[in-house]
C-alpha cells in the first residue's frame, strides 16, 4: 500500500524550513512503515539495494548527518537501538561475526568543508538526493553498482553510523570538559 510521508503533519518541528523537503511536504511516497514514535519513523526504501533497505528518519527535520550536534545524542542513540530491534526481530541469524559483510548502516554525506592543513579547505558537495536526515540500514547488497552507492569503504561519501556516533561523543565530551573547567574557574575565582 502506498502512502504519502508528511513528517511536519505528524507534528514534527522545522528546522531552516520544510519546504525543500520531501519528507516533511509529505511529497514522499512509502511503500511501508515499519516503526513510528514520537520522535522517529522507520521505513522502507523505494529503491532498495539490497534484501531489505530500511530508513530511520528523526520526525523533527535535519537536514544531514553534518548538522547533527552533541545535543542530538540521545535522538542519535534512539536511532541506533531502533535499528538494533528491528535487525533482532528480522534478521536473528545475523551474528557479530557476519555483521560487517551482512549489514550497510550509515549516511549519505552532506555539504561540509573539510580542512587540508592551516587555513587550507574545500568545499565537498552535497552527495545527498532526499536533504532529511535518514540512517540507511542495508541487509545483504544485491548488486556492485548498488555497493558503490553506499560505500562503506568511502568516508567522504559515506558516513558509517559508528564514526557519527562517536564524532557526537566525542562532541558531547568535549563540551562537559568546556563547561566542568569553566565551572571551576569560576569557582576558584569567588574564593
Amino acid at each position: 500500500m502506498l502512502t504519502n510521508i508528511g513528517l511536519a503533519d505528524a507534528g514534527a518541528s522545522s528546522v531552516g524550513g520544510t519546504q525543500e523537503c520531501a519528507f516533511c511536504k509529505g511529497d514522499f511516497i512509502i511503500t511501508a512503515e515499519l516503526f513510528r514514535d514520537d520522535d522517529l519513523v522507520v521505513i522502507d526504501d523505494r529503491r532498495p539495494a539490497g534484501r531489505t533497505h530500511w530508513l530511520v528518519m528523526p520526525l523533527r527535520h535535519i537536514r544531514s548527518v553534518e548538522d547533527l550536534t552533541a545535543s542530538d545524542l540521545p535522538l542519535y542513540r534512539k536511532m541506533l537501538a531502533i535499528r538494533e530491534q528491528l535487525l533482532g526481530i528480522h534478521y536473528p541469524d545475523i551474528t557479530p561475526a557476519t555483521r560487517n559483510h551482512r549489514v550497510r548502516s550509515g549516511f549519505h554525506r552532506g555539504e561540509r568543508d573539510v580542512h587540508i592543513a592551516g587555513p587550507l579547505k574545500f568545499r565537498i558537495p552535497d552527495v545527498i538526493s532526499v536533504k532529511h536526515l535518514h540512517l540507511h540500514v542495508i541487509v545483504d547488497v544485491d548488486s556492485t553498482m548498488k555497493s558503490l552507492k553506499y560505500p562503506m569503504w568511502n568516508e567522504l561519501v559515506f558516513a558509517k553510523s559508528e564514526t557519527v556516533l562517536k564524532r557526537l561523543e566525542d562532541e558531547e565530551s568535549k563540551s562537559k570538559t568546556t563547561t566542568t573547567n569553566g565551572n571551576a574557574a569560576i569557582g576558584h575565582a569567588d574564593l
